[in-house]
């Protein structure tokens, strides 16, 4: 059995037992698992419904995938320094903000183009997770507990402009104003899914590829895990961790925050900012790290698959009448049994040591 295989085994075993026990609870249902999981697998990448248009579920699940892979690998880049990062929620808020503020700002100036509005969202991200990563390698204050504060901070700071400098007058809900069409990011084979997948899956798989670069084959890469996996050996070796693990923190910040900026720029049919347009992605991609073993192309697999599950899951109440929360109870149960393969190869080796 190769290394690469025994590394990704937990996931599939955990995966397995989850849909079987899963699939336990339909038939208490009255529901078949086996047909029941085909039609979720037909509605996640193929038509969401009968009369939906050829690959619309596919377009569906990525465009669902996009933001869990951004907080996913702001969670893994962080967590390759050792670091727990539980802010990327409040690292995309800081990054939707930030895009929105200077697309509706410079609307009608060459700043106010795509390129640039993803530039600076990715600074806010940078920002708002490098003040954790400097207050950790500064004053050593937990980066657990620092993440958590600077969640509820700028969501309040959210809250704050939505309902004064950001509002959108002429709304009767609390949002900001539309983002101009220079500053949206391209849809992806709309005429043919009639989904809004858009350029920021494609940015994403770019993003993955160049973090899995970076980790493999630069020297910067290479000094980030070193302190992740020792600070007293990486410094011993002229190492500065304190350095490292405020630049991990950064890099993390940039890709909450592209995330952050794909929701607004993309992901949202009205193109406004609302309060609750980041949904839970950035605590969701914890899980999709994890279950993508801090993989950047596992990370990729894991958080089109959980996507697919919420996608399919619709399927489950329309046709089945079953409720939507066994996907969540999947999920849940997927995050556990792969969260406990210590306990396993703690078990694993007392027998061997029978």
């Amino acid at each position: 059995m190769s290394k690469k295989f025994k590394e990704i085994m937990p996931s599939l075993i955990a995966v397995l037992i989850a849909l079987i026990i899963g699939g336990i609870i339909m038939i208490l249902k009255g529901v078949n698992p086996i047909f029941a999981y085909a039609d979720m697998a037909k509605s996640a990448f193929y038509q969401t419904s009968p009369r939906s248009p050829f690959m619309s579920g596919l377009a569906r699940t990525l465009l669902t995938a996009t933001p869990l892979i951004f907080s996913a690998l702001a969670a893994m880049v962080a967590f390759k320094a050792g670091l727990f990062n539980i802010g990327a929620q409040g690292q995309m808020i800081a990054g939707g903000l930030a895009a929105t503020f200077w697309a509706v700002t410079f609307r009608n100036y060459v700043i106010g183009n795509l390129l640039i509005v993803l530039i600076v969202a990715m600074i806010a991200g940078f920002l708002w997770a490098g003040l954790a990563g400097y207050l950790k390698s500064k004053f050593g204050v937990n980066e657990v507990i620092s993440t958590i504060m600077l969640n509820y901070i700028i969501i309040e700071f959210q809250n704050f402009v939505l309902n004064g400098p950001l509002k959108d007058a002429k709304a009767g809900n609390t949002q900001s104003e539309k983002i101009f069409d220079g500053a949206k990011l391209p849809t992806l084979f709309f005429k043919v899914t009639k989904q809004r997948l858009n350029l920021g899956f494609v940015i994403v798989v770019i993003l993955v590829i160049a973090i899995y670069l970076f980790f493999k084959y630069f020297r910067t890469g290479y000094d980030i895990k070193a302190v992740g996996n020792s600070e007293t050996v990486a410094e011993n070796a002229g190492i500065s961790p304190k350095k490292m693990m405020f630049l991990a923190m950064g890099l993390a910040g940039i890709c909450a925050g592209l995330g952050g900026a794909e929701r607004v720029l993309g992901g949202s049919a009205q193109y406004v900012y609302t309060e609750s347009i980041m949904g839970d992605a950035g605590f969701t991609g914890l899980a999709v790290a994890l279950l993508g073993k801090n993989n950047p192309f596992g990370i990729l697999i894991a958080g089109i698959f959980y996507a697919a599950l919420d996608v399919g899951g619709s399927t489950l109440q329309l046709r089945y009448q079953v409720d939507k929360e066994i996907v969540s109870i999947i999920q849940a149960l997927i995050i556990i049994f792969v969260a406990s393969e210590n306990l396993f190869k703690i078990f694993v080796s007392k027998r061997k040591g029978k």
